[in-house]
């Protein structure tokens, strides 16, 4: 109604021969109108569904789970092993990590370093037998490529009780696995479990919107007690271990792709 309103008065205003600055302001108007008027039936028309409602809250959104107001991750002082693959050979697997069935070093499009790509069903540890401390820090990053987040099967990390590697580790359940952090892209959502303390712990978090993009993931260990975030976002913070287990780190790759996608692991720190 206001846009027929307007198209009037700019008419009527030409008929009465009121000045042309005015009639120019009213033409501005009428456009601005027009343009949020065309705007809303083209998101109509396309299903664009990012509008908000009546609350004034986007309708679609996902929401992160608590970011705390003051990030209580502190990396450890002492790097016990760190990796960023800068000093290894391109489509080879790197020297200081063993798999159960494959991988190689490569580069990503716009995104500096090299990275180890994750071939599917396919687990990865530390290639020696390195004890972990009671406290420690683990930090590493994580780099997705698909055509959507859907078309990354799902993949975890986590800690197991020795280094072996002849099998895939699928949950904190097999394997001689201990816990899993496992990141379903398709139904947006991770999954903390200990197969010690009997945790299951589903938490919704925006996989699908990271169809092409970086998750910084930060562990800390203090004992018994497991603390996990990603991109600052904490997902568990509760007792994982029993007393006194050995802790071995491992990473395994989704069961399978779509579409040719892929995701890559590289800046790895351990400290304590």
């Amino acid at each position: 109604m206001r846009h027929r309103f307007f198209i009037t008065s700019l008419i009527f205003c030409f008929a009465l021969g009121i000045p042309s600055t005015q009639a120019q302001f009213l033409k501005k108007m009428q456009q601005k109108l027009q343009d949020k008027v065309d705007k809303k039936v083209d998101d109509t028309m396309n299903g664009n569904k990012d509008t908000k409602n009546t609350d004034g809250n986007n309708s679609t959104s996902a929401k992160l789970p608590h970011i705390e107001e003051v990030y209580s991750f502190t990396p450890g002082n002492t790097v016990i092993f760190s990796d960023n693959f800068s000093t290894e050979t391109s489509g080879r697997m790197p020297k200081h990590w063993k798999s159960s069935g494959g991988g190689s070093i490569n580069t990503v499009s716009d995104i500096p370093g090299k990275w180890l790509a994750l071939a599917p069903k396919t687990t990865y540890r530390i290639n020696n037998l390195l004890p972990m401390p009671g406290n420690f820090t683990v930090e590493f990053d994580i780099v997705t490529r698909s055509m959507a987040a859907k078309d990354i099967g799902a993949m975890l990390f986590g800690f197991g009780s020795d280094n072996s590697n002849r099998e895939y580790v699928t949950d904190a359940y097999n394997e001689n696995a201990i816990t899993a952090t496992q990141l379903h892209f398709w139904n947006k959502e991770v999954t903390n479990s200990s197969s010690a303390t009997k945790i299951n712990n589903p938490l919704s978090f925006p996989l699908n919107n990271y169809a092409n993009g970086l998750l910084h993931v930060a562990i800390a260990v203090e004992g018994e007690n497991m603390r996990v975030y990603i991109n600052k976002s904490k997902l568990v913070d509760t007792r994982m271990f029993n007393k006194d287990t050995l802790k071995y780190f491992y990473i395994s790759a989704p069961y399978s792709y779509d579409a040719d996608a892929m995701v890559y692991f590289s800046n790895f720190v351990i400290a304590k």
